[in-house]
Formats: C-alpha cells, sequence, structure tokens
C-alpha cells in the first residue's frame, strides 16, 4: 500500500522565502544606487576656497578644476578633466569712471570680442540681477566658435556658449565669465551659479 506524502505546505513555505529574498536584494540595490548618487553629487560640489587680499575677492571653486592667475584677469579655473573645450570660470576686475553704467562696458566687451573670437554674436542681456552683498549686476549670454590657432591639429572647432556677470562698485567693474562647449552649456552652468553665490567682494 502506497504512502501519500503531502509537500504542498512545504513548497508555499519555500516560496515564501524566495519572494522575501528577491524583495531584500531589490531594496538593497535600491539603497545602494540612492547612496552612490548621493555620494557622487556631493563629490560634483565640492569646492575648494579662493581669496585674493590685493582686490578682496573670496570665492570658492570646484574641486578638480586647475586655478591660474594671468595679467588679463584675477584668476580663471577650468575643468582640466573634460575632453574638448575646457569648461572655465574667469574673474576680472577693470577701473571704470563714475560715468560708466554696465551697458556702456558690454557694449566695449562685444566690440573687442567681435573683432577677436570667431562668429562671436550676443544672445540675450539681462538686468535686475543681485550678487555678492546684495550688488546690482547684468548678465550678458552670448556665442563664439573656438577654432584651434594650430592647423596641423585639424580639430573640428568648437561652438562655445558664455555668461558675463558683470557688476560695477567702487570705481570698478567685477566681471565673471563662464564658458563652456555648448553641448554641455546647462549641464555644466550649476557650477558657475554656485560659484557666483559662493563669491563676495
Amino acid at each position: 500500500m502506497a504512502a501519500i506524502v503531502e509537500i504542498g505546505q512545504q513548497q508555499d513555505q519555500g516560496n515564501l522565502r524566495q519572494r522575501w529574498s528577491h524583495y531584500f536584494v531589490l531594496a538593497y540595490a535600491a539603497v545602494s544606487i540612492i547612496v552612490a548618487v548621493n555620494l557622487r553629487i556631493s563629490v560634483l560640489n565640492e569646492t575648494l576656497p579662493y581669496s585674493d587680499v590685493e582686490t578682496g575677492i573670496r570665492a570658492r571653486y570646484p574641486v578638480g578644476w586647475l586655478i591660474e592667475t594671468g595679467e588679463d584677469y584675477v584668476f580663471q579655473v577650468r575643468n582640466v578633466g573634460r575632453i574638448g573645450y575646457k569648461t572655465s570660470i574667469q574673474v576680472s576686475i577693470r577701473p571704470v569712471s563714475l560715468n560708466t553704467t554696465t551697458r556702456n562696458l558690454l557694449d566695449a566687451l562685444s566690440l573687442s570680442r567681435a573683432q577677436t573670437l570667431t562668429a562671436y554674436r550676443v544672445l540675450a542681456i539681462e538686468d535686475g540681477l543681485r550678487i555678492a552683498n546684495d550688488i546690482p549686476a547684468t548678465r550678458m549670454r552670448y556665442v563664439f566658435v573656438d577654432v584651434s590657432p594650430d592647423a596641423t591639429l585639424q580639430r573640428i572647432p568648437i561652438v562655445v556658449e558664455a555668461f558675463d556677470v558683470i557688476a560695477i562698485q567702487e570705481g570698478q567693474a567685477i566681471i565673471m565669465s563662464f564658458l563652456a562647449d555648448a553641448t554641455t552649456f546647462e549641464q555644466e552652468r550649476p557650477a558657475f551659479e554656485r560659484f557666483i553665490n559662493e563669491t563676495d567682494f
């Protein structure tokens, strides 16, 4: 006489354990992804301090960007890890007369750039901005084509999109410029917005 063994309950228990194991793995993967994304964002937003005693400028620039000083600007930081056109932020100061307006300065910058930059064109001018210590400022958005002066490189010209944020204070114009490849401009723009918000004069 054959014996009948019921195993339905054991199978149900096994299936239940498997389902809970799957749920746990999925939950663990989701938490891991969230942690990784948050770590990446914090690294991308990490900054280093910069100060210039002579001009009184205090700023914070992205970690990993190369900082330089020059004759035409107080300092410049560039994302040297970027392939192609190196995204950059530049701060310069120019003495101005009491009668100089930001619009006068923008016109002078545009005239100079039109003579030196290929296909230079102003896209928009926006007044009514406020930057450090509630200083009124004007923003100009423009584009140009970056062409390598070395013909042997045979590099494809790159369309560069840029911002100038200009403020006049105590007889000097403060010009903060952001330049990036037009294809990555919006992606890298938050770095410039953070830079402006964390810069004092």
